[in-house]
């Protein structure tokens, strides 16, 4: 159910994006770089990276709420403390706290360059939970 909802995700199909790694309350995700997800100097463009990170901590909050519920965000804050610079983004959300109506999440992205990781962004997110329909 949950593989079923990312591969639903449009942006993140059309970018290549992958599940790489889901247990209770966490999630990581994959991205390529690609012409479709840069910028003009090269790198990652942050609107991508913001995007990534919200949906490793949507993801990591709907593996505790599906099947009966799952989430929307309901805001964010992003910190890009580095540009993303490398072949690859992997972000690794958590839950941090859930409850009836909402869950806090978060999750920080790495720029992957030459086997090497480089944080580039941290995220703290709050997620509306929703009936899944």
């Amino acid at each position: 159910m949950l593989l079923e909802s990312f591969n639903a995700q449009g942006a993140l199909m059309a970018w290549d994006a992958r599940l790489t790694s889901i247990t209770p309350g966490a999630c990581e995700i994959s991205l390529p770089f690609s012409a479709a997800v840069s910028q003009q100097h090269g790198y990652f463009h942050g609107g991508v990276i913001g995007t990534i990170a919200d949906a490793a901590g949507g993801y990591a909050s709907n593996t505790l709420l599906m099947p009966v519920s799952e989430c929307l965000t309901a805001e964010y804050k992003i910190n890009i403390v580095a540009p993303g610079i490398g072949d690859t983004l992997i972000a690794r959300g958590k839950v941090l706290k859930t409850g009836k109506t909402l869950v806090v999440s978060s999750a920080e992205v790495f720029a992957v360059q030459h086997g090497k990781e480089q944080l580039c962004a941290i995220m703290q997110q709050t997620l509306f939970v929703i009936d899944k329909k």
